[in-house]
């Protein structure tokens, strides 16, 4: 079971990170709106901070419910893939922060801390011994970023939305 001890270390990644940004977003809010680009303005002033602490709530459970099941079913190609796509999506998390701190904020985003000290080394890492060991195939691990760039954007943004229903 060489696989448990890294996929442990992504559970711990997920609240986390999770926890820096629903402890600072509503401190950022209103930044976010005064700089966001113009196209992304009417989608900055809808999202509340009610909205973002429930998504926020439901992207730390279902990504370590999805570790926890990969961890339980190490056979399982299915469970493997969507916890290394839990790294994935927080690597792709992490260039947004970047992006947002230099583009828009100029400055700390929230979550920006974490995503630079935790999650780039130890996604990069997870993902770097995943494909040395090959725990899926190299096709399916190419399928990762695509899946997660979907994950990180309009899947996300849905549930936001979602959230404020």
């Amino acid at each position: 079971m060489p696989r448990r001890p890294p996929l442990r270390i992504l559970a711990a990644l997920v609240p986390l990170h999770n926890a820096e940004e629903a402890l600072t977003f509503g401190h950022y809010l209103p930044a976010v709106r005064a700089r966001v680009p113009p196209v992304l303005a009417p989608l900055a002033a809808s999202i509340t901070e009610r909205q973002l602490l429930v998504a926020l709530g439901a992207a730390t459970v279902v990504p370590v419910a999805v570790v926890l099941w990969a961890e339980r079913r190490p056979r399982s190609g299915g469970a493997r893939w969507l916890a290394l796509l839990v790294a994935a999506v927080l690597l792709v998390n992490v260039a947004s922060h970047v992006a947002a701190a230099v583009v828009v904020l100029r400055g700390y985003s929230p979550g920006l801390v974490t995503a630079l000290a935790l999650n780039l080394p130890g996604c990069a890492w997870l993902l770097w011994r995943a494909a040395r060991e090959r725990w899926v195939s190299p096709g399916a691990f190419a399928a990762l970023l695509p899946a997660a760039f979907v994950v990180h954007g309009p899947l996300l943004l849905g549930l936001i939305a979602l959230a404020g229903r």
